[in-house]
């Protein structure tokens, strides 16, 4: 593969996609998302994929819905496992804008329905991932149930999250049947003083991005074995599937003079 692994990534909000989510123009649909817009899950993704042996990758902003264009308006929270509304925003991905597509949903206190939600949305998405010869994609795709909330994973490393932010915090335990994950970090980020240069609405939000460079991805996957170690290991499968296709492709002979 002479280019990146190109990932279309739907999550929640924030704290996962970082400022790469605001009302998406049509004009931007497809585009690849620049680095500094980029939120930790994209951090923890392309951390995963360079432990795989892939040197890097790019995360490619989705086309808004026919709705979202409509109203203004863009879809966050555990609506994007709606069926109707993955298969259009899968379908409408060309098949050179994306490799791999990739959702990430919140468990929250309902995991067996989120786990029904999620199993159902995979199969939408390998039903409307089109290749360029307008056959389905059914190896190319991940999906991720953050138990109970994408911030249980932030937390995880709670040694790494302590140092950085200078506060005191009781590694949890039995952390994927914690209920308060969220106001954990949060509150630890309110007292920490790290980046308080940054007096913005945003520091929180970069202070998760900052942690996910950081916090130790075995320690991840040993205190959330149901969330981030399946998640990681269904990414290191698409990835495979990535990089087998693209071996496969003849390179093309060069036109003549």
């Amino acid at each position: 593969m002479n280019r990146p692994i190109r990932i279309g990534l739907i999550a929640e909000g924030e704290a996962e996609l970082g400022p790469s989510i605001p009302y998406i123009k049509p004009e931007d649909g497809g585009k690849l998302i620049d680095r500094d817009a980029e939120g930790a899950l994209h951090t923890l993704i392309r951390r995963e994929l360079e432990g795989f042996g892939l040197p890097d990758c790019q995360f490619v902003q989705r086309h808004p819905s026919s709705r979202e264009s409509r109203v203004l308006k863009r879809r966050v929270g555990h609506s994007i496992l709606e069926c109707k509304y993955l298969a259009q925003v899968v379908s409408v991905w060309k098949p050179e804008e994306v490799d791999m597509i990739v959702i990430v949903v919140d468990a929250d206190d309902v995991l067996a329905q989120r786990q029904r939600g999620l199993e159902l949305a995979l199969n939408t998405i390998r039903d409307n991932h089109l290749d360029v010869n307008e056959q389905t994609v059914c190896d190319r795709s991940a999906g991720g149930l953050a138990i109970k909330n994408f911030d249980t994973w932030l937390l995880a490393d709670t040694q790494t999250v302590s140092e950085i932010l200078d506060v005191r915090l009781e590694p949890p335990k039995n952390l994927e049947d914690l209920n308060d994950a969220k106001d954990v970090l949060e509150s630890a980020i309110a007292n920490s003083t790290y980046l308080c240069e940054d007096t913005t609405n945003q520091r929180p939000l970069k202070i998760k991005w900052r942690l996910a460079f950081k916090i130790d991805l075995k320690v991840l996957k040993t205190l959330c074995p149901n969330g981030y170690a399946v998640f990681a290991e269904g990414l290191s499968s698409a990835a495979k599937a990535v990089a087998s296709a693209h071996r496969s492709i003849p390179p093309q002979n060069p036109r003549p003079d």
